[in-house]
Order: C-alpha cells, then sequence, then structure tokens
C-alpha cells in the first residue's frame, strides 16, 4: 500500500477512514502502543508501560495524537502526513522529515562512493 496523505487538524486529529482502521487493526477503545523511530511516529495495537497520555482513536476514526507527543515532534495544525501501513498498526511522517532522511543517505551514499 502506498504512502496516503492525512491532515492534523486544530485539535491534534487525523481522520482514519474505516477501510485504513481495518488494514491497520486499530479499533475505537482499544489501547495504543506509540514509539518514535528515526522521526517516524510507530503507532499498533496493545498495551503500553509508558507514563503519560496515549493517542486514542474514537468511535468516528478520528485518531487524537496528545500535545505532548505533537510538541515533541514539532506538530502543528494544518501539518500534512505521510501515512503506511504497518501490519498491525501504522506509521506517520511528515515530508520535511522523510526528505531530509533521503538527503542524508544521498549524501553519505556520495561520501561512501568516493572513497
Amino acid at each position: 500500500m502506498r504512502a496516503i496523505r492525512l491532515q492534523l487538524d486544530t485539535r491534534g486529529r487525523v481522520l482514519l477512514t474505516p477501510t485504513l482502521r481495518a488494514a491497520t487493526g486499530l479499533m475505537p477503545g482499544v489501547k495504543l502502543q506509540v514509539s518514535v523511530e528515526d522521526g517516524e511516529l510507530a503507532i499498533s495495537p496493545g498495551d503500553n508501560a509508558e507514563r503519560g497520555r496515549q493517542p486514542t482513536l474514537d468511535g468516528k476514526g478520528r485518531l487524537t495524537l496528545p500535545g505532548q507527543l505533537r510538541k515533541s515532534l514539532n506538530l502543528v495544525p494544518g501539518t500534512v502526513l505521510l501515512l503506511r501501513v504497518d501490519q498491525p498498526g501504522l506509521r506517520l511522517v511528515t515530508p520535511g522529515r522523510l526528505l531530509g532522511r533521503m538527503k542524508a543517505a544521498r549524501l553519505a551514499l556520495t561520501e561512501a562512493l568516493q572513497d
């Protein structure tokens, strides 16, 4: 499945369609396990031992990202997020972070080939 563009609203939510919810295995009321890996936010069903407020998924399919998590990833209202289904769960990344990682990889490859 290709990356899907979502936009963060003013309350820190993104809307997951029923098809996306089914593909990711995320259901309303199920606890979510969250990790941040290399600028990507990985969310999957499961119990998380970390303290603090965790993302929630409501009955309408709105995934709410807590303010502290949004702040740590520099996400502001209107931010475009790319979603990738990662069974079970999903990964979210901003296009800017993705382009930055691609640029760093290209520079590292160029340096390695010059040696």
